[in-house]
């Protein structure tokens, strides 16, 4: 199979993915609690408008929304409706008192936070927890590989709302280094000082993300780099006199990362599901704090539409690793 033929048949693999998981989006937020329970869906997919308005305006309003959503259609009417929107990111509008106004405008307000933050961890967890996995694994039973495998397994293991909890009771209660509630850090500034601000809230709840994440980048580098020490070829690299530094970094840690092309490709899809234990401890105003606001207050618009995105995130973060790992490896495309 050409490289191609390779890249089309991952396509049309993804369009089926992508179709597939819309139909489980609908069945969940549409179908189950509205068609099964019987409850309107206007109710909660409509926004509120102020009383304070007129209520002719009111009702014109509500019913260019559910015209927009094909809320009064039949069921397999609105199912093709709702496939376009989602399609074309009309996630509707936030329904709860937290927030208003468009989903998409929410989505698009609030992803730069989580970016940012679970973006610069995962890079961070990976390029640590690759760097001590090929260590490890050059020490093998040396104290130096026992005191990295109990670390990392021990931040692997530990619940995130416990490390977020020490850690913001150590350096924001105690300390005093980091402010108890990230947002209202610098949700009055602006310029440099917001950038100061923004980076100094970050801190710690980048460092419990990491901490959590580098455990099971670790494993997996460890285990894998193990296996690839045990090849004739890395004997016979050792045997013509090549510095055991150039052996790991060189020829090992090239042979032994390709398992984490997939797992670092999920990690980045997962990004904008947000990290919400994390978030919410520290106050992060990322997608992963107001989906557990939206939660709370049954804002079905804005669930579904996270639930869409990040569906498509890690179905295209799927795709990418695929073509990498076709590219790398002629064997995986000729499959």
């Amino acid at each position: 199979m050409t490289f191609k033929a390779f890249i089309a048949r991952r396509v049309a693999t993804m369009a089926l993915v992508l179709v597939a998981v819309a139909s489980i989006d609908f069945f969940l937020f549409q179908v189950l609690p509205f068609t099964v329970l019987h409850i309107n869906p206007a109710v909660w997919f409509v926004p509120a408008t102020s009383s304070k308005n007129q209520v002719q305006y009111i009702n014109i309003i509500r019913a260019r929304v559910i015209n927009a959503l094909g809320l009064n259609l039949p069921l397999q009417e609105r199912y093709f409706v709702y496939l376009k929107a989602m399609f074309t990111f009309n996630f509707g509008y936030n329904v709860g008192s937290s927030l208003s106004g468009p989903v998409s405008t929410t989505i698009l307000t609030f992803a730069p936070y989580t970016i940012l933050l679970l973006g610069s961890a995962t890079v961070a967890s990976f390029i640590v927890g690759i760097y001590l996995g090929v260590y490890s694994a050059g020490r093998r039973g040396k104290w130096q590989d026992k005191s990295a495998f109990v670390s990392a397994l021990f931040f692997f293991a530990m619940p995130s709302f416990w490390i977020g909890s020490m850690l913001l009771l150590v350096f924001a209660f105690y300390l005093h280094w980091t402010p108890a509630n990230a947002a209202a850090s610098f949700s009055n500034i602006s310029g440099l000082a917001f950038v100061g601000a923004l980076l100094k809230a970050m801190a710690v709840p980048f460092l419990s993300l990491t901490l959590i994440s580098i455990g099971g980048v670790y494993l997996i580098q460890r285990n894998t780099s193990i296996d690839v020490t045990t090849e004739d070829y890395i004997l016979m690299a050792r045997a013509k006199g090549l510095r055991e530094r150039t052996i790991l970094y060189k020829h090992v840690l090239r042979n032994a990362i390709l398992p984490q092309i997939t797992n670092f490709a999920i990690s980045i899809g997962f990004i904008l599901s947000g990290a919400i234990i994390t978030e919410t401890i520290f106050g992060w105003p990322g997608l992963g704090y107001w989906s557990f606001q939206g939660i709370q207050a049954l804002d079905f618009s804005l669930e579904q539409g996270l639930f869409f995105v990040i569906a498509v995130m890690v179905v295209l973060a799927n795709f990418i690793s695929d073509i990498l790992y076709g590219f790398f490896d002629p064997r995986i495309r000729a499959g």
